[in-house]
């Protein structure tokens, strides 16, 4: 038996067909009604997405795919955070609306933050300390800039955590809630974050850019260490972390030039995540 149900993540709409009798009820713990929707509408759909068992897989694994294109089998066990994979990689990979940087962005008094990093730089935990600490989240995995008006556009999800992350979050913020704690998935335990209030109610508000941090934390590390990149430099590395900066041509090359332009970008090696944000609230009260 097959289930339908829609996702209206701004800026995308996402048709979910899935043979899961449990993906529904486990999603609602991490989207809200407004968000998703029971009955699939009629309505025009940036993605359909097959989400469904495979008999002839071991243990009747599911497959997530978009149209013909096929992403990855998981075992029931792990069709959240399989789900959520899912997701990013239909943003990552097809859609061309908007240049698409591989990276968190927080906004705070009107000023965004993007913050890219590699897998294990603790992007994510930082990430989390920031919302938690009055951040809006705009996203921690898809930094969206419109070609035209060179803001950030948000795509705002739930925020995943893994292994060393959710006792860190565990431990500065005991009465915050994570949801679906799935075990023995390739990158380890993960768990979700849910994005605050008024990060859900401002999902449809961009922000213009103003840092770029790339951060490391390094528990070895005295403190906090610096260095403000070049121009030419954070052009570069943005476009390393870009999905779809080539996908684009002209149009992606004039997008990385303005917000290269338009931003400060320096790299950060901390110990302690509050060293960070401290240093990043200070870089935005400067004149």
């Amino acid at each position: 038996m097959t289930r339908s149900f829609a996702l209206e993540l701004a800026p995308f709409k996402f048709l979910i067909n899935t043979s899961s009798s449990h993906l529904y009820h486990q999603l609602s713990e991490l989207y809200s009604p407004e968000i998703l929707n029971s009955n699939a509408l009629n309505s025009i759909y940036d993605f359909k997405v097959s989400y469904k068992s495979r008999s002839w897989q071991p243990g009747g694994s599911m497959a997530f795919q978009l149209g013909n294109q096929h992403f990855r089998y998981a075992d029931p066990a792990q069709a959240v955070p399989m789900f959520e994979w899912g997701l990013n990689w239909c943003v990552a990979t097809y859609q061309s609306r908007f240049l698409c940087i591989h990276a968190a962005v927080l906004e705070k008094n009107g000023a965004a933050v993007i913050l890219p990093a590699p897998p294990g730089s603790g992007k994510s935990t930082l990430c989390a300390m920031m919302m938690l600490q009055g951040w809006r989240l705009l996203s921690d995995e898809h930094c969206m800039v419109d070609p035209l008006s060179g803001d950030i556009v948000p795509c705002v999800r739930p925020l995943s955590l893994k292994n060393n992350s959710l006792a860190v979050i565990n431990r500065l913020f005991p009465d915050v809630q994570l949801y679906q704690k799935t075990e023995k998935t390739h990158k380890g335990t993960m768990a979700y974050l849910q994005p605050t209030a008024n990060s859900w109610q401002q999902r449809e508000v961009s922000a213009r850019p103003r840092l770029v941090i790339f951060p490391k934390f390094n528990a070895a590390a005295q403190g906090l260490s610096g260095y403000a990149l070049t121009q030419s430099h954070l052009f570069m590395q943005l476009a390393v972390n870009s999905f779809n900066y080539s996908v684009m041509g002209q149009t992606g090359f004039d997008t990385l030039c303005r917000l290269s332009s338009a931003v400060e970008g320096y790299c950060f090696e901390y110990n302690d995540g509050q060293l960070a944000i401290d240093e990043i609230e200070a870089l935005l009260n400067e004149e």
